[in-house]
């Protein structure tokens, strides 16, 4: 009678992603006046939200894939899954403190501080999810590709955070660089695959 709903996950997790989508344009305000300073500042914002936009869409495509199989999720995937959307909606404020404070060492270390905490959740969500289905013999090698993505991710944002200690100027550049390798090594990951079948 009482269970666990796969479908009310879901639906949660859609409409916080939705919400966080959304809340990061609104930090792009139209200039009072045209000038060159002032469109520098929002092309900034417009580059800062195009970045987080594809960090935020990245990190939703995995939690579909992740949770697609899922017909009941336990209290603890449940916990975690709540812990991830948690640290997601942070996403904006992030944001919108880098974008405030683009030179400023804080600036860059709360961006990548947030993105470190949510690609941490997310491998703890999908060891949680190989061990339901019943450890790595049971994953596809789509599985396998996306696991060993998420352990990627999570080395990537590693360097995010000691760029943002060393040169936090360069960060959006490492992090759109870190979006570039991730979309690369999973296209040789999947013509390796293919030429080893």
């Amino acid at each position: 009678m009482f269970q666990n709903s796969h479908s009310r996950l879901v639906g949660i997790s859609d409409g916080i992603f939705a919400v966080v989508l959304t809340l990061m344009v609104l930090d792009i305000d139209v200039p009072a006046r045209i000038t060159t300073a002032s469109m520098m500042a929002t092309g900034w914002k417009v580059l800062l939200y195009m970045i987080s936009f594809g960090v935020v869409s990245q990190y939703w495509v995995y939690h579909q894939e992740l949770f697609h199989t899922i017909k009941e999720p336990t209290i603890q995937l449940l916990v975690y899954n709540f812990i991830y959307l948690g640290f997601i909606c942070l996403t904006p404020f992030a944001t919108s403190f880098l974008s405030d404070h683009p030179q400023e060492r804080i600036g860059a270390l709360m961006f990548a501080g947030v993105i470190f905490l949510v690609d941490a959740v997310q491998f703890i969500l999908f060891r949680l999810v190989i061990r339901a289905a019943g450890g790595q013999a049971q994953l596809t090698k789509h599985d396998r590709e996306e696991y060993r993505g998420t352990a990627t991710m999570l080395i990537i944002s590693g360097i995010y955070i000691v760029v943002s200690l060393i040169v936090p100027q360069w960060l959006l550049l490492v992090i759109a660089l870190g979006l570039f390798g991730r979309t690369v090594q999973t296209h040789l990951w999947r013509r390796w695959g293919a030429h080893h079948d």
